[in-house]
């Protein structure tokens, strides 16, 4: 079974090949004024999909975050361009759970961070691979209505938290900022490996990314037409 990963929400981007439950390519690309637009990573992502040839494509599984709004768009532009011309299904995963459900192995309770900027966070708790709140757009000092002691925070918004002070007295809360911990295009697959052996898949023309928050456009057009 071969499986296309696609993971465009934070500043690194990836593209996954997973066949047979073994990752067989990955590639990895800093987000850059160009890859931001979609142009550079479309162009390797043409050349990786076209040697492994589409037709023979299982599945796609793309993250649709929350993340970074311009880039989500990139990776699921490609991910439903792809589904539809090829009649290949896709999965959509949470990028939050990219983050939590791939590290079930950790014993301890696992707080997911992505950084939303303008001093907010995206934010979920996960104990052993399942989530345990809602996906929620928060800010720092409200972090400790939701985390427990002894608690690992991951993800992008890890540097936010930690600068901030609001948990600095709780016990046990460990900060890991590390981009091997990002979202990659292989825990995407891995995450979806599940509802894609079930054949529990999402219909790619209704798909839209998770943000969760306005972006600045519509805020600033809320705050314009506001009455």
């Amino acid at each position: 079974m071969r499986i296309l990963g696609i993971e465009t929400s934070s500043h690194l981007f990836s593209l996954c090949i997973n066949e047979d439950d073994k990752v067989v390519y990955e590639i990895k690309k800093e987000r850059t004024s160009e890859t931001g637009r979609g142009a550079d990573f479309f162009f390797e992502a043409k050349k990786i999909i076209d040697h492994h040839k589409p037709s023979t494509l299982r599945a796609i599984a793309v993250s649709i975050g929350p993340g970074m709004f311009t880039s989500l768009r990139v990776g699921l532009s490609l991910a439903k361009g792809l589904a539809l011309a090829h009649k290949t299904p896709v999965v959509a995963v949470n990028t939050l759970d990219v983050i939590g459900v791939s590290l079930a192995f950790v014993q301890r309770p696992i707080l997911a961070v992505i950084n939303a900027y303008h001093g907010e966070l995206y934010a979920a708790l996960y104990e052993q691979g399942k989530r345990t709140t809602d996906y929620r757009l928060t800010i720092p000092q409200d972090i400790k209505k939701i985390i427990k002691d002894n608690v690992l925070v991951l993800g992008s918004g890890t540097g936010v938290l930690e600068d901030s002070g609001f948990v600095a007295n709780m016990a046990g809360i460990h900060f890991v900022n590390a981009d091997f911990l990002l979202p990659t295009a292989s825990k995407v697959v891995s995450v979806a490996l599940p509802r894609i052996r079930s054949g529990s898949f999402d219909d790619p023309e209704m798909l839209e990314p998770y943000y969760i928050k306005k972006t600045d456009a519509e805020r600033n057009y809320d705050k314009s037409n506001a009455t």
